[in-house]
């Protein structure tokens, strides 16, 4: 047995100072972080900010690998089945908790990954076509009232978040839309644009170059309180459903049994990079907010999330083979 395999067998077995010692000389190699979406898109923008930073902290290169498909889960299948060495982990998103109700056949559980550390949240933007004739949600919600079946919203595809948070709406509102999914956020932003499509619940990275360029309008935000990015912008919540809150949120995670040392050094990683001011302000420009924060405290939001929104993705009937 040689040293490194040594010391993690012992920081496995809970042995204080070869638990260190294995911490101390994780990594000495190239870390894989799977993106579990396509380039170009708002993990994948957000996962090599991240990497280019993690890897000036841990002194190995970190490699983004994208892996989309099937709403985020076919990326998560693949680390969830990696090797539990530090060396594959994965860009996690509220995504892959919504995935463990809507796929019935789903190879894993984001519940028994190892939670490493909360990477933040991101705002999503309501946003309307141009031509549509309403000024705020208010408005908005008496059109849907007054011709239920006329009006439709795009996703990037179903039993995504933006389908979910659309479903809430609905529920929050008592109004009805025809849901439409496409493969990806793009061609879905290209049909609300044109006019295909009435509306979308959009992540902020993505809709604020439509925004302010004007191709589309925002007429709210999702989260409980304003972005900073559109101000001016109010909350679903202030708009006349109280109690509306819905937001993506990301974590970085490992395979199931990754020891514990490993486990730390990533964190520390982590919480280091959100405490750099340069990284913060980059992040946030990106339309994150920082996250940081400890293994536990991711792990109960994804076990918090995992029920929130399979209660509503069982009372949506939304289910993908």
């Amino acid at each position: 047995m040689n040293r490194r395999t040594l010391c993690t067998a012992a920081a496995m077995a809970g042995i204080p100072w070869v638990s260190a010692l294995a911490q101390s000389e994780y990594p000495n190699q190239v870390i894989r972080l799977i993106a579990p979406y396509a380039p170009g898109g708002t993990v994948d923008i957000l996962s090599r900010a991240l990497a280019e930073r993690l890897q000036r902290d841990l002194g190995q290169s970190v490699i983004v690998e994208n892996r989309g498909g099937a709403g985020g889960t076919i990326g998560a299948d693949v680390a969830s089945k990696a090797k539990p060495d530090g060396y594959t982990v994965l860009f996690g998103a509220v995504h892959h908790a919504i995935a463990q109700s809507v796929y019935p056949k789903l190879g894993y559980d984001i519940r028994d990954l190892t939670p490493i550390g909360f990477l933040g949240r991101v705002n999503h933007a309501l946003i309307i076509n141009n031509a549509l004739p309403a000024k705020n949600v208010r408005e908005l919600v008496a059109l849907l009232k007054a011709e239920p079946q006329r009006y439709s919203y795009a996703t990037p595809g179903a039993g995504t978040m933006q389908h979910l948070m659309a479903e809430y709406f609905k529920n929050a509102t008592g109004t009805q839309m025809t849901h439409v999914p496409y493969r990806g956020s793009s061609p879905a932003m290209v049909d609300v644009i044109s006019g295909n499509v009435a509306l979308m619940f959009e992540t902020m990275p993505s809709a604020l170059q439509h925004i302010n360029a004007g191709n589309v309008r925002a007429i709210a935000v999702t989260a409980k309180a304003r972005s900073p990015h559109l101000p001016q912008v109010p909350t679903i919540a202030e708009s006349g459903a109280p109690n509306y809150d819905a937001t993506s949120w990301y974590g970085l995670y490992a395979p199931a049994k990754t020891p514990q040392a490993v486990v730390d050094r990533l964190n520390l990683a982590i919480n280091n990079a959100f405490k750099d001011k340069a990284f913060v302000e980059r992040w946030v420009k990106l339309g994150a907010d920082a996250g940081g924060g400890t293994p536990a405290e991711l792990k109960k939001l994804t076990v918090d999330e995992v029920s929130r929104w399979g209660e509503l993705a069982r009372s949506a009937k939304i289910t993908i083979d």
